[in-house]
Order: structure tokens, then sequence, then C-alpha cells
């Protein structure tokens, strides 16, 4: 009785009516075909071969109106029977192909049902409009499913990490990945969610649905924006631990910031403004503060940003300014602290204002000394000490025939010792948000035994300069976010396709895995970016040297004297090209460009490296903004960014927030003294480049240590980012012309989701995981869970090491298992799906 319960839903599955039979029969009789095409795919009939089909070719019908032609053979592939429309899983399909995948996902995306599985991982498309899929009743639902009966959704992704991590007594990580736009920080919530519902512990109250509502708020205020192509971008990546009792109920929580794009408080590409706060504080803030912090007159020019001018965008800003206060009060941040969050914005704004201009005796100073008294109030300071604090030492030349960066700014040429002010509030709001992580994980943090941790990442998404307009390049900032995604996605390959290769190689199983070592791997490019080699050599030795990674040739160029962000080109060029790397690196069309093939070459992206030099340099100014903000004379900003800086906050100039709060990161000591000697290292050799590896490096470290689950974010269309801007969103239909209307279907462009299907190597997994044997468990455990299914004498044996493989063996032999599910290794018995069902129904009965 036991094995017909577990093996219900293959039976529900596999019984079918005559009816439905012989419509199969039809189809297959009828071979059914794909034609690809640039633009997609078109259904078609294959029509058999005469003889006078040249060699290569075949010929086909098109559905749409009835034509026969004849193309080559490779752009046809076979179609699935209709009882395969909709399924729930990629795997599930009988002939995998990337047609077939895709038009499984646009009949379910057409559904509004855009999660979908796609093996050993999921697949969430960004649906461009509200939901009703997501409320506290659904994850009561998904709490109490049964895992191998739950829909494809973003609860199950955190259903299962949750059990996995219960059953295994290991640590899990939820993994999201994708393009910039498509969702990753709207999934992030949905999941922070679900945990704050589902294992919330009354008692403490640590990490409620308000709580993660009112984090959610203001790390969007503090750390997003809006780009060309999404209009609530995410700047800095993320990492939450939330750490879970031995029961399963949230013991605490916390969260590890870093690489925020602090820049873009100082400089923005064109046509993009700075972070949603200071909008959002400008436009909401009461009287009685605007006059405490002199923001009464905004009429001033401002170097860093321009005060909103419409009545509707004002309106917008103001009421999340309201959702700000609320936020503050429920994380229990009180009023003293919000405040002296304020001040260092509004001096940052000051600052702006003041400018830099050269003074009569040569010196560089504050061209409006009375800006610059206003921002020195709300810094506990005076103007004199912050003009030593910016601009001592500053005897750079660069920036005299600066090109005009952003169009906030009112002149081309910017006089000298811009820099050093620009590095100046970068570290100004580097230390703020870093300050409201630390008051973030004051709520939600505790000191309570811990057992295991679920890890959730969230980072920039992958962003090509090209499709947003920017034909001139991508930034540096741009690279550092590609380059965490490109990490992610190897870490995907390693998981997914690579480990599991390898465990078959050592149990020795014979699976039908053709041409899975001429897989194409991220690695390569992982390794122009970021290999680290010897020390630096001239040129005309490059030949016989290492390569070195792009970041290890950028900080080596930021240090030598005379090298310009030419010649960190040229170097770049010279190392790779030489060697056989015209597939992963081009030469741009100038000597500052060069293009990278990023995700096996489905999306090359071309960078520009104006001014990557000086970026990489980190500027004492930086450092001096920390200084001014924990010596300030007004005690509360004092007590506060010297509370905030904590034991290891010198780890990376502090670009790391939230580092000691995470319990899983506590039990890893290990990866604390790489992280600190890494950041060590930066730090003297004064490099943004290499900060920004020694970063992800540690991030990668601690999700090594878990089992991950990966969620590949996909958009639909090219501008899915910008689907909350009224009136901004033109939908491409199905035959190239633009339909502006919201009420008309929303189509899926086939040939941007083909390229992201195929980046990300999803089919690959999924073969992988359809032809292979994704589950596996070694004997001992085995037996000792699933022998009450055999005979009843099986009860009463225990064998030893050497026979519990055949034990095993007769006991799958007793319950009748299909041989083809199932295989036995050398250490492990790997099966299919199949033996989650026996492990779930073992648990149950547990």
């Amino acid at each position: 009785m036991a094995m017909v319960g577990g093996l219900r839903t293959i039976v529900e599955i596999t019984a079918k009516s005559e009816e439905q039979l012989a419509s199969e029969r039809a189809f297959l009789e009828a071979e059914r075909v794909w034609l690809v095409h640039k633009d997609g795919f078109a259904a078609a009939g294959l029509l058999k071969d005469d003889g006078d089909v040249p060699e290569g070719k075949v010929r086909v019908q098109l559905d749409y109106n009835g034509d026969i032609i004849e193309v080559e053979e490779d752009d046809v592939e076979r179609a699935n029977p209709t009882g395969f429309d909709k399924v729930e899983d990629l795997a599930q399909l009988r002939y995998l192909n990337e047609s077939s995948a895709l038009h499984t996902l646009r009949q379910r995306y057409g559904n509004s049902l855009i999660h979908t599985f796609a093996g050993p991982t999921i697949i969430a498309i960004n649906p461009m409009a509200p939901l009703s899929i997501y409320s506290d009743k659904v994850i009561e639902m998904f709490k109490e499913c049964k895992i191998e009966d739950m829909p494809p959704h973003i609860y199950t992704v955190a259903a299962t990490a949750h059990r996995d991590m219960l059953l295994s007594r290991k640590d899990q990580s939820i993994v999201l990945m994708g393009r910039s736009g498509s969702g990753k920080t709207v999934n992030l919530k949905h999941v922070l969610h679900y945990f704050a519902v589902s294992a919330n512990n009354p008692k403490t109250g640590l990490f409620t649905p308000d709580r993660v509502q009112a984090i959610s708020t203001l790390l969007e205020a503090f750390g997003n924006t809006r780009t060309i192509i999404n209009a609530n971008a995410t700047r800095f990546s993320s990492l939450f631990s939330i750490d879970f009792d031995p029961s399963g109920q949230i013991a605490s929580a916390s969260l590890q910031t870093m690489l925020l794009e602090k820049s873009r408080v100082v400089r923005r590409p064109d046509g993009e403004p700075n972070f949603n706060i200071f909008y959002q504080m400008l436009a909401g803030l009461d009287t009685q503060t605007r006059l405490e912090l002199h923001l009464d007159n905004l009429s001033d020019p401002n170097l860093f940003m321009t005060p909103l001018s419409r009545s509707e965008d004002k309106t917008q800003a103001a009421a999340a300014w309201g959702r700000i206060c609320t936020a503050i009060t429920i994380m229990k941040i009180t009023p003293q602290e919000s405040f002296v969050l304020w001040s260092i914005l509004a001096a940052i704004y000051h600052l702006g204002v003041a400018s830099v201009a050269r003074g009569n005796l040569g010196k560089t100073q504050f061209a409006h000394p009375e800006a610059a008294q206003r921002a020195a109030e709300c810094l506990g300071t005076t103007v004199d000490e912050l003009t030593r604090s910016i601009f001592q030492g500053n005897t750079s030349s660069s920036t005299l025939n600066r090109k005009l960066r952003s169009t906030d700014k009112d002149s081309a040429n910017l006089p000298d010792g811009i820099e050093s002010l620009e590095a100046f509030v970068m570290g100004l709001y580097q230390d703020t948000f870093n300050t409201l992580v630390f008051l973030i994980n004051r709520a939600i943090s505790t000191n309570a035994s811990a057992h295991n941790s679920i890890l959730v990442v969230d980072a920039p998404g992958f962003q090509n300069s090209s499709t947003c307009g920017r034909y001139q390049g991508g930034t540096f900032e741009d690279l550092c976010h590609n380059y965490v995604q490109e990490r992610l996605q190897l870490m995907f390959h390693e998981r997914s396709i690579s480990s599991l290769h390898d465990k078959y190689i050592q149990e020795k199983l014979d699976c039908d895995l053709d041409d899975l070592d001429e897989l194409p791997t991220p690695a390569p490019l992982v390794a122009l970016i970021d290999k680290q080699a010897g020390t630096r050599v001239s040129q005309s030795n490059l030949a016989s040297a290492d390569r070195r990674g792009l970041l290890w040739l950028l900080d080596e160029e930021a240090l030598f004297p005379g090298a310009t962000d030419e010649s960190f080109v040229e170097r770049l060029l010279l190392q790779y090209n030489q060697r056989g790397c015209e597939d992963l690196l081009k030469k741009g069309p100038t000597d500052k460009q060069f293009v990278l093939q990023h995700f096996q070459g489905t999306n090359p992206v071309l960078y520009n490296a104006n001014g990557w030099l000086q970026a990489s340099r980190e500027d004492g100014a930086v450092k001096a903004a920390s200084v001014q903000l924990q010596d300030s004379s007004l005690k509360p900003v004092s007590e506060l960014f010297c509370a905030s800086r904590g034991p290891g906050a010198a780890s990376v100039s502090g670009s790391i927030a939230g580092l000691e709060g995470n319990h899983s990161l506590r039990r890893a000591s290990s990866i604390r003294r790489g992280f600190t000697t890494g950041g060590q290292m930066g730090m003297k050799r004064h490099s943004v480049a290499l900060q920004v590896k020694f970063q992800v490096d540690t991030l990668m470290e601690q999700l090594r240590r878990t089992k991950s689950q990966f969620v590949h974010c996909f958009i639909p269309q090219h501008n899915s980012g910008l689907c909350d801007v009224k009136g901004g969103l033109n939908i491409t239909k199905s035959n190239g012309s633009v339909n502006s209307n919201p009420s008309e279907e929303i189509l899926m462009n086939v040939p941007l989701v083909r390229s992201q299907l195929r980046g990300a190597q999803i089919l690959d997994a999924v073969r992988l995981h359809k032809n292979g044997f994704p589950e596996s468990m070694n004997y001992s455990e085995f037996w000792r869970k699933f022998r009450t299914l055999g005979h009843e004498d099986a009860m009463k044996i225990q064998p030893t090491l050497g026979e519990m493989k055949e034990a095993v063996g007769s006991l799958l032999e007793f319950i009748d298992l299909d041989k083809s599910t199932a295989r036995l290794g050398n250490t492990q018995g790997i099966g299919h799906s199949i033996t989650r069902r026996f492990i779930h129904f073992e648990r149950r009965d547990q």
C-alpha cells in the first residue's frame, strides 16, 4: 500500500484516455516540427522525402500560410505532442530542444504562469503586471504541501530550501540571477516574506512581514535608482542570512551588502538620476527639519543632483517619504538616529552646491563658501576643517580639462580638486549606507544559538550598455555588476553540470551524456577578468608571462607611473589577443574600448575604459570622510558612526556592511581570515579593482558551503523593468509592430528569451537532469530509510559495509522499481526524481 501511495502521481501522469493516445499517435505520424528562424520559431509539418531534396535539407509545410519550403536540416527541431502543452517542468518534454522549451515558456507566460521548473532550477519571467499569486494564504498552502506536489513558484524554492535544511542539517542558499529588470529584487522580497510568515518565532518577533517590508523600503530608498531600462534598479549586492533554531523557526537574521555603486552619488550616466532617497527626502521633509538642515532653498545649481520639477514626481517622492518614515519606526530607529542620516544626506546636497574653485593664491577652495558652511554645520565641523579634509595634499591636475560627465553639471571644465570633493562625498554616502545596514541588523539580529542558515543572494542584474542607449560603452560599475553575474553563472554551471558529470565518472555510471565534455563554461571569461598571476612585467615580456586578469591589470596600471586608460586597454588586448582569446575579448572602435563576450558569447558588451584608472585608485578623501563622521562635534553623529563601524569594519574600507552579524559566517572562521587578508591587501594597494574581487570571493566562499537553489529571472521584453512607469511601456507584438495599449495581450520577445536561455545554459542542465540520475543517496542511509518497504525479513538484517550495495539492489528488485530509473554506483544509489518520492514518503511516516 505504501508503494502505491508513493507512486500515485506517476500513475496519474502516465494514465491517458484512448482519445488522448489516438491524438498523440496522429501527432507523431504527422512529424510535427519547429522551424527555427531569427525571430523565433514557426510550427510546421515535416514532409516525406521523395528523393528530390538535396542532402542536408528537408521540406516542411508552414502552418500559418501553408507554404512548402526547403530548409537546412539543422534549422528543424521536433515538436512535442499537445499533451505536453504548458508542462510545469521542461524536463518532462519528450523532445527537449530550444524551440519546444521556448514554446512551453511562452504558453505558460501567456496564461500568467510565470514560473517554470527547469530540472534542477526554476525560471521566473517578469510578469510586467501585478499577479494575485502571492499572499499569506498561499504561503500557508505551500507550507503544508508535499514538495513533490508543489507547482513551480518562488515559494516552492523557499519551502524546498527550508525543508532540505531541516532534513539534512546543512546550510542552504537561494541564488537569484538574471538581467536588470528581470525581477530579482521582487523575488527576494517574496522569499523573505515567505520565511517571515512561515517560520517567524512569535516569541522574538524579529523577522515579521512588517519588518521585511520595512527593510525593503529602506534599502530601495538608499540603494536603488532609476536607470534607462529599470524604473527601480538595485545598485548594490546583498546577502541575507536567515538563521534557524533546531525546530526550524527563525532565531536571528542579518544582512551583508557589498559593491554599492557609490560613484552614482557624484556622477551618473546621462539621463539617470541619483539614488532615490535624495529626491524623497527633499520632497517629504517637514518644514521644521528642512529649516534645521538648511534645505529651505533648493534653487542653487548643484553638481550632484537636480531637484524634482514635475508635480507628479514630487507627489510620488513625498508618498515614498511617508513609507520611509513608517519603515524607520518599525525598525526601531530612533528620531535622533534618523535625523543623523538626514543630516549627512543634507551635507552631501550642500557640498554639491559648494562646488570647487581656485583661489587667488592658487589654492583649491569651495566656490560657494556659504554652502560649505551649511555642509559643515550638518557634519559637525568647521569650513576650515572641511577644506583640509577634502583638499589638503591635492596636487592632481588631471581634472583641468575634465569632460562633462552629467547633464546636471553646468561646466565642461571643472577645476582641480573636484575629484577630491567627489571622493569625500562618496565616502560620506558609503558610511551612511553602511550605518543603515547596521541599524537594520540591530533590529533583526540576536546572539541566540542558530543551528543552520539559509542565505539569499540578490545582485544588480546583468546590463548591456547598448540596450540602455549608451553606445559609447559600459562603465567600470557595469563591469563589476556583470562580473558578479558571471561568477554566479559559473557556480550554477559547476553545481548543475560539472559536478554531476564528475560524479557519474567517479561512480562509473553509463549515462546518455554525449558531448557533455564539449559544453562551454563561464570559467574562461571569469579568469580573464579576475585571474591572479605574478609580478608586473613589461609589454616586451608578455609572451612569456602568465596571464593576469583584467582587475589585476587595472590595479597594476593604476599604480604604474605614466599609465593611462589607453595603455590599460592596450595591455589587456596584447595579453589576450595574442593567445587565441578572440572568442572572449575583442578590440573596440576606439583605443579606450573593448568587447567582452559574456555568457558564452550570447551577450557581447562594449566597455569604455575612460576614467577606469582613476576609479580604481581610492582617493584619501574617502577615508577622510569616515574620520570626519567619527570625529564630529555633534555627539549623535559621532556616536552613531563609531558604533556602526564595528569590530570588523576596517576590512575593505568598510565596503562590506553587516559582516559581523551573520551566524553562518561566524561558524566559518576560515572565510573571515581569507577575507580580512585580501581586504588588507586591497587597502594597502589602494585598489578599488581588487576590492571588487575580494568582496565577490567572499560572497562565493559563503555560497560554496551551502546547497544552492538557483532562480533564473528572465525579462520578456527589453523594457520589462519599466513596467511600473506610467505610460512608459511599449510592448513589441509578434508581427514587429509596437503595442502601446496595455489592455492588449503582452507577448514575449522570443529571441530575447532565447538569448537568456542559452546564456544561462539551462537546457544543458535540464538535459543532464533528464538523461542522468540527479538524486543520490549512500547505501547505508538508503537502507536505513527504506528497508521497511522490503520483505519482512529485511527488518532483521543489518548488512555490513561490503554487503550494503547488494542488499540495496535486492530491495530495489523486491519493490519492482523500474530499472531505467535508478543505477547502483560504487558508493551511492543514484536515481531519477522518483527517489524523492520514496524519501518524502518515509519522512512523512517519521
